[in-house]
């Protein structure tokens, strides 16, 4: 995320210096592993927690899809850097991760079901 703004920030106002700082002993890793992908781009779609289920059972996916709109103009955002030379070829920085979600019992089986109902 860090990365991000400081790119706009670059684009918005180039004559402006932009130095970001990494507390950890390498990039991103305070987020960028299976267990914790806070600040990743993500499509938001298999996160359980965008979703969750009404008391009436009703779902809504409105968090859901507006995080994966958010995470498309990011993606937009990434390719004309690219087609300008800003950045290298995106096989340089977007690594690709399957994403599943595991649920266990039938109440989350069956809100599983519905959600992807609702999603699809």
């Amino acid at each position: 995320m860090s990365a991000t703004l400081g790119t706009l920030l670059r684009e918005l106002q180039p004559d402006w210096k932009v130095v970001a700082f990494e507390r950890l002993g390498d990039v991103a890793e305070e987020s960028s592993n299976a267990w914790n992908n806070a600040g990743t781009g993500h499509a938001a779609l298999c996160e359980l927690n965008y979703m969750p289920e009404g008391k009436d059972g009703a779902l809504d996916p409105a968090k859901a899809i507006g995080i994966n709109e958010q995470f498309q103009l990011s993606r937009q955002l990434w390719s004309t850097l690219v087609d300008r030379g800003v950045l290298d070829a995106p096989t340089t920085f977007i690594n690709s991760t399957p994403h599943m979600t595991f649920v266990r019992g039938q109440k989350d089986v069956d809100y599983l079901r519905h959600r992807y109902e609702v999603l699809k």
